[in-house]
């Protein structure tokens, strides 16, 4: 495709599942392994992200989607890689509204994961040091630490934590991490920070022990995190949050991360067979609704 071609589409293309600026778009089409399949009237793009495979879609509007979508996902689906991720992941982001696209979405056997929210500290300050209470230590990781840090980062998401492999892309991707320490060098906390680029830095990972809760740790490791970033000349630190996970959200906006962008993920199964279980109780469902009962 030459470079006018592309950049008609990235201005035509405008119903998106989530927003995709030009320069990420284009990173993605240039990765390994990304699948691009194109029409007329829309684009479908599957790529590597964050550990996972991540679809992207975009057409000219809501009957190009319907129309193009399913023929397109039947097409992509040929080329999942198994081995490479947990499950299949899409955002939803900045739709008026969900419930023309629901039957598409279970048509191709995505299920609603969780909600999530960007979040950017606009305004970093390396000259002010975060205090670290008395009785508490920060210190570096250490390979020692792994399998703690990933022990507390499973269990304190529950429901809503990220595959193996989205770990395993942290710990590729870490620039820092940073460990929170009671008085008896049990870790109640930590961080992990990437590198910054472009004058910005993101917050990769940051968790507490689940039997540290309530103590405020929260905040001691993402100030810590926040700031490491200032140091190293970083003027926006950004994070993704799961609304869902308690004070995520409150522990953010305290220290001065604001919202910026929030949507749904969306994920689908790699277990053919679990997809075609949950396929026949959509149906016993749907007959039971229609012959079922005396209404």
């Amino acid at each position: 495709m030459n470079e006018r071609r592309r950049i008609e589409q990235e201005t035509t293309f405008t119903f998106r599942n989530a927003p995709l600026r030009p320069r990420a778009r284009r990173a993605l089409l240039d990765a390994p392994g990304t699948v691009h399949l194109q029409v007329d009237e829309g684009e479908l793009i599957l790529a590597q992200e964050r550990g996972q495979q991540r679809l992207y879609w975009g057409f000219t509007g809501i009957e190009a989607m319907r129309r193009d979508f399913p023929e397109m996902w039947q097409a992509a689906k040929e080329d999942l890689t198994p081995e490479s991720c947990d499950y299949i992941s899409m955002d939803l982001a900045g739709l008026p509204s969900r419930d023309w696209l629901e039957p598409l979405l279970q048509d191709a056997d995505f299920a609603m994961f969780a909600e999530w929210m960007e979040m950017a500290h606009p305004a970093l300050d390396a000259d002010t040091v975060p205090e670290i209470p008395d009785g508490l230590t920060m210190r570096k990781g250490e390979a020692s630490d792994v399998d703690r840090l990933r022990e507390i980062w499973t269990e304190s998401h529950g429901d809503y934590v990220d595959g193996p492999r989205t770990w395993d892309w942290i710990l590729d991707e870490a620039a820092w991490v940073g460990i929170l320490e009671n008085a008896d060098k049990d870790i109640v906390a930590f961080a992990i920070n990437g590198e910054v680029e472009r004058n910005e830095g993101t917050v990769l990972a940051a968790a507490v022990a689940p039997e540290a809760f309530g103590n405020g740790y929260g905040q001691v490791i993402l100030g810590a995190a926040t700031y490491q970033l200032a140091t190293k000349d970083a003027v926006k630190a950004n994070i993704r949050v799961r609304p869902d996970i308690r004070n995520a959200l409150r522990t953010c906006s305290d220290l001065g991360y604001r919202h910026v962008v929030a949507g749904v993920e969306y994920r689908r199964s790699l277990d053919e067979a679990l997809i075609a279980e949950r396929r026949e109780e959509r149906r016993r469902t749907g007959v039971k609704a229609r012959y079922g009962g005396w209404r």
